[in-house]
């Protein structure tokens, strides 16, 4: 089913696909989705939650050379635009946006919990690899298939 409706400028919404799991339908997700659905609020969303997670990353663990500095600066990115994916697109209602039950919730976690799991790391650039492709699997999923295991 397409659907379709003005949002706040009062122009036209992109067509989405949705499916039905159980008796709530699903707003379709994949690169496609967003880059028709993206708006200035998520732009905002990611933009304040990069400095936020950059600021919370370089408390977890200073940063000691400029690579480290380019790590935690694209790791922030990275996980800003999986949290920016949480907002709704203009149009949809959080309820069928956020429907995914504990597989949506753990991409979230991932991007909260990071900073503290790397203050815990040792100091080494695997960790911050590894916060990199933690970030990037969370970004990864909800960019692809935000409403399902």
């Amino acid at each position: 089913m397409n659907t379709a409706g003005p949002d706040a400028a009062g122009t036209a919404a992109p067509e989405v696909q949705t499916s039905v799991l159980g008796d709530v339908r699903v707003v379709a997700s994949g690169p496609a989705y967003w880059r028709a659905v993206w708006s200035t609020r998520h732009t905002v969303t990611a933009v304040l939650a990069a400095v936020a997670l950059y600021l919370a990353l370089s408390a977890a663990r200073p940063a000691s050379g400029s690579v480290e500095v380019v790590v935690l600066a694209l790791a922030s990115l990275v996980g800003a635009v999986a949290l920016a994916t949480y907002v709704p697109p203009a149009g949809v209602s959080p309820r069928t946006h956020m429907t995914g039950g504990s597989c949506g919730i753990i991409p979230l976690a991932a991007v909260v919990v990071a900073p503290y799991m790397l203050a815990q790391a040792p100091v080494t650039g695997f960790a911050l690899v590894a916060l990199l492709a933690c970030y990037g699997m969370a970004a990864a999923k909800r960019i692809t298939d935000h409403a399902s295991c």
